[in-house]
C-alpha cells in the first residue's frame, strides 16, 4: 500500500497563497483576500498563514502592510545560478530598466588576489571596472569587475555607464563567455558598501564571486559583487539523478553555493 505524504500547514498555506495568486490572475499590486478568508480556505490557523506570509515577503513574493493587507509584488531582478546573462540583461528580462554609476575606469597593476584567477602574474596590468548597478533609481549591487587589460587596448576609454561590459568583451574584444564558475554567499556590508547602496552598516547581502571563462576554459573576467537581497533574488534550479539513471525532482532550490559551467 502506497504510503501517505502529509502536508505541514505551513507549506498548505505557502503553496496555497502561490496557487491563489496563479489560478485568480493576480498582478503585481493587486490585494490578497482577508488573513480570515485565506485561513478558511487554506483550513490552516492565522498564526501559520502569517509565518508563510512573512516568508513569501522575504522572496519578494507579497508585501503586507498592517491594516491594509497583503498585495502581490512587482517581480524582481533574479539571477539564476544557470543562467550566463549579464546585469543589465537580467533586470531587462524583469521588464525594468538597468542602471550603472562608474565609480572607477582604469588600468591598475593586478592585485595578488585577483592574478591567479585572470591567469596573470602579480602586477601585470588589468582593467578594472567599479560601479553601483542599480534598476531605475534603486541601487542594487556594487560590483568590481576585473579583465586582463593586454587583450583589451583602450578599453578603459568606453563609457561603461551606458555600455555593458559582457557584451562589449564579445563585440569589440572577440572575447565571448561561455562558461562560468559562480560562488554565491551570505556576508555583511562595509561602511562604504552600505553608503552606496544606501543600507544600514553591516546589513546581511550577498556576495558573489563569479569567474566567466570562453569556450576554452581562459579566462575573461573576474568579477566581485555585493548585492542587496531585498532588491535582487538568486536561484538555482537543479536535475537530481534518479536511481534509474533518470532525471527527477526539477525546479529545487539549493543553498547558493554552486559552480556552473
Amino acid at each position: 500500500m502506497a504510503r501517505r505524504i502529509e502536508v505541514s500547514p505551513f507549506d498548505r498555506a505557502y503553496e496555497g497563497v502561490l496557487e491563489y495568486i496563479e489560478a485568480h490572475g493576480l498582478k503585481p499590486g493587486d490585494r490578497l483576500p482577508s488573513e480570515r478568508d485565506l485561513c478558511v480556505a487554506l483550513d490552516v490557523s492565522r498564526t501559520t498563514l502569517r509565518s508563510a506570509l512573512a516568508q513569501l515577503s522575504v522572496v519578494h513574493v507579497v508585501e503586507c502592510h498592517p491594516g491594509s493587507g497583503s498585495f502581490v509584488c512587482p517581480p524582481r531582478p533574479t539571477t539564476h545560478l544557470d543562467d550566463l546573462s549579464g546585469f543589465s540583461e537580467i533586470v531587462r528580462k524583469a521588464g525594468e530598466v538597468p542602471r550603472s554609476s562608474v565609480l572607477s575606469s582604469e588600468v591598475v597593476a593586478c592585485p595578488d588576489k585577483i592574478a591567479p584567477r585572470l591567469g596573470l602574474m602579480p602586477g601585470d596590468p588589468v582593467f578594472k571596472l567599479r560601479r553601483v548597478r542599480g534598476v531605475e533609481r534603486e541601487a542594487v549591487c556594487v560590483e568590481a569587475a576585473y579583465v586582463a587589460a593586454a587583450g583589451c587596448p583602450g578599453i578603459e576609454d568606453i563609457d561603461f555607464a551606458r555600455e555593458s561590459l559582457t557584451q562589449v568583451l564579445e563585440a569589440r574584444f572577440g572575447k565571448a563567455v561561455a562558461h562560468t564558475t559562480l560562488t554565491v554567499s551570505v556576508a555583511r556590508a562595509t561602511d562604504e558598501e552600505a553608503g552606496l547602496l544606501g543600507i544600514a552598516p553591516r546589513a546581511l547581502v550577498f556576495s558573489e564571486r563569479e569567474l566567466r571563462a570562453d569556450a576554452s576554459f581562459a579566462p575573461v573576467e573576474y568579477c566581485e559583487s555585493v548585492y542587496v537581497p531585498e532588491r535582487f533574488g538568486v536561484v538555482c534550479t537543479t536535475v537530481f539523478k534518479t536511481p534509474d539513471g533518470g532525471e527527477g525532482f526539477p525546479g529545487e532550490e539549493v543553498e547558493p553555493h554552486v559552480e556552473r559551467l
